[in-house]
């Protein structure tokens, strides 16, 4: 039987390197002891193409039981030295310029160093590309998230001028003299003029100290907020200022609703791809561009890598790894790069990473994001796909066993099922067990294991866990198929295991399997046990097995119109129906007898006779 459709599979090409995981202890045993948490078994790894090698995990630690799999260490194979002849991707002419750089250095800054920023001053210059304004030199580091990374933490000096006036206007608290003139004491009034004057000679009262202020509660401007009827908070401003024209909103209130209006036109441009209005939306609103709005800067550097700036993108990233402090903030961050950036910006960028209790880093995984990339890549038959180093494969396989990533086990079980490598990805699917239960990697081994000819260990690790997902049941209903319908089947089963495959055929509506168990009892108890099967199988999908199946019924049991319906409907889509032959009766052809008329004779009259 073929392998299931939806697991693609690709031939090596030209002189490649196998890389094929070399397991010093694999399971084969006899069929119905397979399992995929038993204790493993020496197996002889296969031999390879000339100069190919293989990296297969393996266990060092000889066990006589099964044990946990987390208990065993599980150490990687040194590869022999070999050669691997592969050609560098080289940029097309659109790529940006990328500089060899130390880890934690900008790769697509531009060659040219940056304008400095006086130490006194570090406030962060605005350039202007287009549609984007964009920081051409980060400040030094913020005190705390919520800062704006792009605007300078320490205000620049005032000049002298700027002083003398402060001087001679200094800010004066005049709540108190407001206060007394909304009273009308004046007494209290003069003693505080009094009392100011004293305080700063140089400053002057307030011409509008009698007028009458307009009171306005906000709340309702605030309740609309958080609702996000920002519209609504406009046209009420609007209205409320024009009924009292000396009432001014609060200064945070107008902060809040423009930060508000611009995230909001940035999400809006964000889900319609708009790249550039995301850019110069943020360049106008720099405040949204903080630790605290995480999501609005993820927004950004996306579309800033999306329109191939990668340099401002790589400074974004930098930014909130090196001022933002959560820790799921800061692994998606670096998810997301490594989805946007070229691997060297990836590569720069993990020297941000912290290093964990256990000495390592928070983004010791995203390290092989790129690599999961072309492995997956591969593994879907995409003829286009980079084919991974050697020595990458090396480095992620010491790092899968170290940390015992069933995922990634898994995907290094598909990666060589795609290069037709059934050794090194039953070894990987049976390490992708041990680590974790997903079904999907148990699913593996068997395909893995049946492409290997071990059938039986294949049907009994099926037989075992096909309650688990729907793929491991596909795969157990087409080995038993084989088995019911072959010639010369590999695998013998009995009628107890012909009970169970019925019952698992009934539960799946597999039409695969109901032909199976027809051929079966057309072989056994005749046409009339099989044609129900036949039905069925038509029933619940329209299949070459099931269609041939009705008209070899429907000929043994001369259904001659029927097999004609069949013929008519199918028979081009089937040529196989071109085989059956219908056959008609004939029956003589009844001619009608003729009679001859007799006509009555006329007797002639005596008269007549006379004359004669």
């Amino acid at each position: 039987m073929l392998a299931r459709s939806s697991v693609k599979t690709v031939l090596l090409c030209g002189c490649a390197i196998l890389v094929l995981p070399v397991l010093s202890q694999v399971v084969s045993t006899q069929a119905g002891d397979m399992s995929p948490f038993a204790s493993p078994a020496p197996v002889v790894p296969i031999s390879a193409e000339a100069g190919s090698m293989a990296i297969l995990p393996i266990d060092r630690t000889a066990q006589t039981s099964a044990q946990p799999a987390a208990s065993v260490p599980v150490m990687p194979v040194t590869p022999q030295a070999a050669s691997l002849g592969q050609s560098a991707m080289m940029p097309s002419p659109q790529d940006p310029k990328v500089l060899n750089v130390a880890p934690g250095e900008n790769p697509f800054a531009p060659s040219a160093p940056p304008v400095a920023v006086p130490s006194a001053a570090p406030q962060a210059q605005m350039v202007s590309t287009g549609a984007k304004m964009l920081p051409a030199v980060l400040p030094p580091p913020a005190a705390s998230a919520g800062e704006n990374p792009f605007m300078s933490a320490t205000p620049a000096p005032k000049s002298a001028t700027d002083a003398a006036a402060a001087a001679q206007d200094p800010k004066v608290d005049d709540t108190a003299l407001r206060y007394y003139a909304s009273t009308r004491d004046l007494k209290r009034l003069g003693a505080e003029l009094r009392r100011l004057k004293a305080l700063y000679p140089n400053w002057e009262p307030p011409e509008n100290l009698f007028d009458q202020a307009a009171t306005v509660d906000e709340q309702p401007l605030w309740d609309m907020y958080a609702q996000g009827n920002y519209t609504g908070i406009r046209a009420e401003l609007a209205r409320l200022q024009t009924a009292n024209p000396q009432w001014k909103p609060s200064a945070d209130l107008l902060k809040k609703l423009s930060l508000a209006e611009s995230r909001k036109v940035i999400d809006r441009a964000y889900g319609q791809g708009n790249w550039p209005q995301v850019i110069s939306t943020a360049g106008q609103q720099p405040d949204l561009l903080v630790c605290g709005d995480m999501n609005t800067m993820w927004q950004v550097g996306e579309a800033l890598a999306k329109t191939r700036d990668f340099n401002h993108s790589f400074e974004l990233y930098k930014y909130i790894l090196t001022r933002c402090d959560g820790t799921p903030e800061r692994l998606a961050t670096m998810q997301k790069a490594s989805l946007l950036l070229p691997d060297v910006g990836i590569k720069s960028l993990l020297a941000f990473g912290r290093t964990l209790s256990d000495g390592k880093s928070e983004f010791v995984s995203i390290a092989f994001d790129g690599l999961r990339r072309r492995m997956g890549q591969a593994a879907a038959a995409d003829q286009l796909a980079q084919r991974p180093a050697d020595q990458d494969l090396q480095a992620f396989s010491t790092y899968v066993q170290s940390a015992q990533s069933a995922d990634d086990a898994g995907l290094f079980g598909w990666y060589y099922y795609s290069q037709r490598q059934w050794q090194a990805a039953s070894a990987w699917f049976l390490l992708a067990t041990q680590y974790g239960s997903d079904p999907k990697n148990i699913e593996g081994l068997i395909l893995a294991q049946r492409n290997l000819g071990k059938v039986g260990d294949a049907y009994a690790l099926a037989t075992q866990n096909m309650a688990k997902s729907d793929g491991i049941r596909e795969q157990y209903i087409e080995m038993v198929a084989s088995a019911l319908t072959d010639k010369a089947p590999v695998l013998k089963v009995s009628g107890q295991d012909i009970a169970t495959f019925r019952t698992a055929v009934f539960d799946a509506k597999s039409a695969l399997g109901a032909q199976a168990l027809g051929w079966k009892s057309l072989a056994d108890s005749g046409a009339k046990d099989a044609a129900p099967l036949f039905a069925q199988s038509f029933e619940w999908d329209v299949t070459q097995g099931g269609v041939v199946g009705m008209a070899v019924v429907a000929a043994r049991t001369r259904e001659y119109t029927k097999l004609a319906s069949l013929k008519a409907e199918y028979g081009k889509t089937y040529p196989e129906l071109d085989n059956f032959k219908i056959y008609t009766r004939s029956r003589p052809v009844k001619t009608a007898r003729v009679v001859p008329i007799k006509r009555p004779e006329h007797k002639k009259s005596l008269l007549a006779a006379l004359f004669e």
